[in-house]
């Protein structure tokens, strides 16, 4: 794997060239945040809590936050922070086992980003998380006429994006899909969520079973997108996703030059990423072992050359027959041979609208570079990380 490191570059262009939103994802905004976002602006976050679909609180303080994503988690999305709560009536927000108002047995939270400058006010969703603990939590009090009551609630939270939900929701039996015709409807009867399709439906393989077992269901939710060609996330408007393999049209775009400037660039190749042979070991619908080799033989990373081998092994649970697993081994070979990713990490300003999964493209730089988001650490700070997966050919 190669990895280059940018830093201190801005995300956005002079507004008359930008690009951000005109692709199909990106977190939803109007054409007048995008102008501003190009120039000095104040930023606030606050978090609405669900119970359910109902919102029971709403523009709570959010201080000393954090949100990081990473396509290659199981939970895509984490992130903590302290809610603050002025209390209106003496009443404490600090929850007691599976109750009140953020107990972690009840609550869903949106974290909103509410951008301004001058006149202009917008607020962005950022996605609906998980509440999954409590690290600590206090009432602050005061004497109010002889009686000592509750003015404010900190509230230390950590979250998940809402895969956590899928993974804590098992099978509680082995179970088979209902109909073969369509991963997209089987992934919608057994995750529950609203689904946005982004790639072409396919059937899903005979003889597929889901297992009861712990995580069960995000598993057999990630085998579908494997089967549509990409990864299953939950986006910011909280469908589930499927982000695919094969890089698309940009979204938006990354600049550099007066808007931002490059402090190091660093560069590195990593071989043991690179397979020249993968060998397959699969299972019919009887039980009996399925073997499957592709190999390069011309070019630089042919295996008998200077290189030599370098074996990756697959399986898969939905190759049952010895065309599909050399089919199989084939496409991953390709995969790995065919072209080399690397990283780009890149600091930048702050800004609410890139997701992750969305295709950027890095403007002004010594060539040519349009990759993947695939992670990110966003917080208080004005500035945040970005990660570009960029895919090269050899």
């Amino acid at each position: 794997m190669l990895v280059a490191l940018v830093r201190a570059v801005s995300i956005l262009p002079p507004a008359s060239d930008i690009a951000w939103g005109k692709g199909a994802r990106m977190r939803r905004h109007s054409d007048a945040l995008v102008d501003v976002l190009s120039g000095s602006f104040d930023r606030t976050i606050s978090v609405n809590v669900f119970h359910g679909p109902d919102r029971v609180k709403e523009n709570l303080r959010f201080e000393s936050w954090s949100l990081s994503g990473d396509l290659d988690n199981e939970i895509a999305c984490t992130g903590s922070g302290t809610i603050v709560y002025d209390s209106v009536h003496g009443e404490s927000l600090v929850p007691e086992g599976t109750k009140g108002v953020l107990s972690p047995f009840r609550a869903t939270l949106e974290l909103v980003m509410t951008v301004s400058a001058g006149r202009f006010v917008e607020s962005v969703s950022l996605g609906m998380f998980d509440l999954t603990r409590i690290r600590s939590a206090w009432d602050v009090t005061a004497d109010v006429n002889g009686v000592e009551r509750v003015v404010a609630s900190r509230v230390q939270v950590e979250f998940q994006s809402l895969e956590s939900k899928l993974r804590r929701w098992g099978f509680r039996s082995p179970e088979m899909p209902r109909s073969l015709d369509s991963c997209f409807d089987e992934i919608r009867r057994i995750s529950g969520f609203p689904v946005s399709e982004t790639v072409a439906d396919a059937a899903i393989p005979a003889d597929t079973v889901w297992e009861a077992k712990q995580g069960g269901r995000l598993e057999a939710v990630q085998r579908l997108a494997r089967v549509l060609g990409g990864i299953a996330v939950v986006d910011s408007a909280g469908a589930l996703t499927i982000i695919p393999d094969e890089v698309g049209e940009k979204v938006g775009d990354l600049w550099l030059g007066s808007r931002g400037t490059v402090v190091d660039v660093g560069y590195e190749v990593d071989a043991e990423t690179v397979y020249n042979v993968v060998v397959g070991h699969f299972e019919d619908a009887d039980r009996n072992e399925l073997w499957a080799v592709a190999a390069t033989t011309v070019g630089d990373l042919a295996v008998d050359g200077v290189f030599g081998e370098n074996t990756r092994y697959y399986s898969s649970d939905f190759v049952k027959t010895q065309g599909q697993a050399q089919s199989a081994v084939d496409s991953i070979l390709a995969l790995s041979t065919g072209s080399q990713q690397y990283d780009v990490p890149i600091q930048c300003h702050i800004n609410p609208l890139a997701e992750l999964g969305d295709v950027l493209e890095l403007n002004e730089w010594v060539r040519p570079l349009t990759g993947r988001l695939v992670s990110f650490q966003m917080s208080d700070s004005e500035l945040m990380s970005l990660t570009l997966r960029v895919t090269r050919p050899l």
